[in-house]
């Protein structure tokens, strides 16, 4: 499948509809928290499928007139534990059961969109594809990914899976190559789950959708691993800043456990994703007749630039520096980040000098450009 185009969906007044598919161990729930975060609502196909045979649900009689009573336990309630005996090492009674629930788990879900009033919906299901939800609901099918070894040793921590029983259930399900050739957009989860976010975050924005408003707060050291993932992608784009290796989780982790006196990171969140920060350092500790001028630097990631968030990022900093006693700001830009010097002339910055040749960077030499601004 290659989903709709999005323009259209929205034209026809009606939620954008992803469907969430993946192998076990993936991190689909994690990408459905992100999303849900940025404003989409979630459904979980599993769980609508726990409703759909409960004694009340559409599926319940059914399912026990295909099987077998003793599948019900003293509560009335289908023994879910009973009923996976009966078909998992069966083929052909688990198409059975699922030739009863999953037309029972679509009408449930078709309803629940068609009644949603948020931007998103997105659809959880490990069978997605399999159950035909993708052509008969979704606008789009986005695949979850990561390597074996890394789902083997979810399963393990999360689920306390053997290795054994780890790779029947993988072995079970759809090839990843199958889903790949029908997914719109592929999230690689095996790195950390800040990088997981960003991706989510990306591809939130490249479907041009509304954003949260950013929350501004203090950074602790909790902020540790997505500040850091903030740097690798703004290194790993290349003409943005004379850095040339990103700081580790635990360097930054380092760095902001030892603070000097008034300095301070702000971080800009949206949803659940720190989308930007902003440093503020004193610019000199050698001598205290520089106290009053500290040196910013403001790092955003690319899909939020443009949004305001850095000019936000900002007000919380200003705001905080006169009150510690800060009265100017200095700062170097590369000369080759038009956008970067745009933005900080936006915000009161003068040019006060070029350091030529500053930074070997991107494999050739860059100058760097001083601004300075005066707090009034």
């Amino acid at each position: 499948m290659k989903g709709h185009p999005i323009q259209a969906v929205q034209e026809r007044g009606r939620p954008i509809v992803i469907g969430l598919t993946g192998g076990i161990g993936t991190g689909k729930s994690t990408v459905l928290q992100h999303l849900v975060a940025l404003g989409a609502e979630g459904i979980d196909a599993d769980q609508v499928a726990h409703q759909v045979i409960a004694p009340d649900g559409p599926a319940y009689a059914a399912v026990v007139a295909e099987f077998d009573p003793a599948i019900v336990g003293p509560d009335g309630r289908i023994d879910r534990g009973a009923l996976g005996r009966c078909v998992f090492a069966d083929p052909a009674a688990l198409a059975r059961l699922e030739a009863i629930v999953h037309p029972a788990v679509g009408q449930v879900i078709a309803a629940r969109v068609a009644a949603s009033s948020a931007p998103v919906v997105v659809i959880e299901a490990i069978k997605l594809l399999e159950a035909g939800l993708s052509r008969r609901l979704c606008d789009q099918v986005w695949v979850t990914v990561c390597p074996e070894a890394t789902q083997i040793a979810r399963l393990a921590a999360g689920r306390g899976m053997t290795e054994a029983e780890a790779r029947r259930r993988l072995a079970n399900q759809m090839p990843q190559a199958q889903l790949l050739a029908q997914a719109d957009r592929v999230i690689d989860t095996r790195g950390a789950l800040a990088e997981t976010a960003i991706q989510v975050s990306e591809a939130w924005a490249a479907l041009g959708l509304p954003l949260p408003v950013p929350t501004i707060r203090v950074a602790t050291p909790d902020d540790a691993e997505a500040i850091a993932a903030v740097w690798r992608a703004v290194v790993a784009e290349g003409g943005q800043t004379v850095v040339d290796r990103p700081f580790t989780p635990a360097q930054e982790r380092a760095y902001l456990e030892q603070l000097p006196p008034r300095a301070r990171v702000t971080v800009a969140v949206v949803g659940d994703l720190v989308a930007g920060f902003q440093s503020l350092d004193l610019y000199a500790t050698f001598t205290g007749a520089m106290d009053h001028v500290g040196v910013l630097g403001t790092f955003v990631l690319a899909p939020w630039r443009g949004r305001g968030i850095g000019r936000r990022l900002s007000q919380a900093t200003f705001s905080y520096a006169r009150q510690a006693g800060f009265a100017k700001f200095v700062i170097t830009v590369r000369a080759d980040n038009l956008d970067a010097q745009a933005f900080y002339a936006t915000l009161g910055f003068q040019p006060c000098g070029r350091l030529a040749r500053q930074a070997f960077v991107d494999g050739r030499y860059v100058d760097e450009l001083l601004f300075e601004m005066f707090l009034a």
